[in-house]
């Protein structure tokens, strides 16, 4: 179970050279519809991650260039590798059963699969997928999380970092950002999800023995013409797609009771925890990142607008480039995924 990785595919790491298991720093970057998102964490095989700095820049009207040049005058990318989560526009997510194929074929199995559901041509389109997590004694077949991006989209994302010389390793989606969080909070062998939040959608990801089982993006469309609708309506539509999605999960997959649902920063994330308890009889703290996990120093506030980035900007960072190297097999858990190489060519 775990990431199926290709030689030569996107989120590939532009560097190949191996690196020693000692302290290092990586920077997770997250564009979200307002701000550019960067944390940078040192990763310590002995005493754990902790985040380093933090930052956030303003996007606004100004060109992305121009939010990057600012961001490398606050030194948070200063030698350090960069790991870029796309935004939830830049790509789309497909559960699909598993193409019984080798795995050299799978990406063009799902290529042709996805032929009739892509909002764009397949053959336009870069793809990988994530091998879902099952119950242990589930006798579902095997399922995954097919994955699919523009390519051209992709390589617009990428030209103003690469044109700034900063040094991206691998590009990674929001799904995987949240595992990484998920696997390192209180009680995540089982049973536990945590719902990521931004202006417009919300991310529910859940799962099993550190592994990625489920991920669902809820939409939190306000209704037409209620610009100033009252925050506990949309907060009651996202618990019950929170309850709705919880419910098919149990029911279909064999899995141990979902008892924990973490809520991730956001200015509404007291009502929206409050809402989506009362729905679910679940508990669901609000995730507070700095009692979580290690901050090196005081980081600014990590629960308004601006920083609702925060939740994937480190996740991001917590990516675990050493896994994706080390394991002898191509089907062993790791920490996101591994396109980038082709990605130079396109335009």
């Amino acid at each position: 179970m775990g990431l199926l990785m290709f030689e030569s595919t996107w989120l590939h790491r532009l560097s190949r050279r191996k690196r020693a298991r000692r302290a290092s720093v990586q920077v997770g970057l997250h564009r979200s519809a307002t701000h550019l998102v960067a944390a940078r964490l040192r990763l310590d095989p002995d005493a754990g991650p902790s985040v380093e700095q933090f930052e956030t820049i303003e996007v606004g009207t100004q060109r992305d260039q121009e939010a990057i040049r600012q961001l490398i005058q606050t030194g948070i990318l200063r030698n350090a590798p960069v790991v870029l989560v796309l935004g939830a526009e830049q790509y789309n997510t497909y559960p699909l059963p598993a193409p019984a194929v080798p795995d050299a074929e799978l990406r063009e199995a799902l290529r042709w699969q996805m032929r009739e559901v892509l909002p764009y041509a397949p053959e336009d389109a870069i793809i990988e997928c994530i091998r879902l997590a099952r119950a242990g004694d589930s006798n579902a077949p095997h399922s995954l999380l097919a994955v699919a991006a523009p390519r051209r989209a992709v390589a617009l994302a990428l030209a103003p970092l690469q044109a700034a010389g900063v040094d991206v390793q691998a590009v990674d989606i929001p799904e995987m950002a949240q595992r990484n969080v998920l696997a390192r909070l209180p009680g995540s062998g089982s049973g536990n999800a945590l719902l990521g939040l931004d202006g417009s959608s919300g991310l529910l990801t859940v799962l099993d023995h550190g592994e990625l089982f489920f991920a669902r993006r809820i939409q939190m469309p306000r209704a037409s013409g209620a610009g100033d609708e009252d925050p506990e309506h949309v907060a009651l539509r996202i618990a019950t797609q929170v309850q709705r999605s919880l419910e098919v999960v149990e029911r279909q997959s064999g899995l141990a009771p979902i008892r924990t649902v973490w809520i991730g920063p956001h200015p509404d994330s007291a009502l929206i925890a409050r809402c989506t308890a009362e729905h679910t009889g679940m508990e669901c703290p609000q995730l507070d990142l700095q009692a979580e996990l290690r901050f090196s120093t005081a980081a600014q506030d990590l629960t308004t607008e601006a920083a609702s980035g925060a939740l994937i900007a480190i996740g991001a960072g917590l990516r675990d480039e050493h896994a994706q190297t080390a394991s002898p097999s191509p089907l062993r858990d790791r920490t996101g995924l591994t396109w980038l190489a082709r990605l130079r060519t396109a335009a």
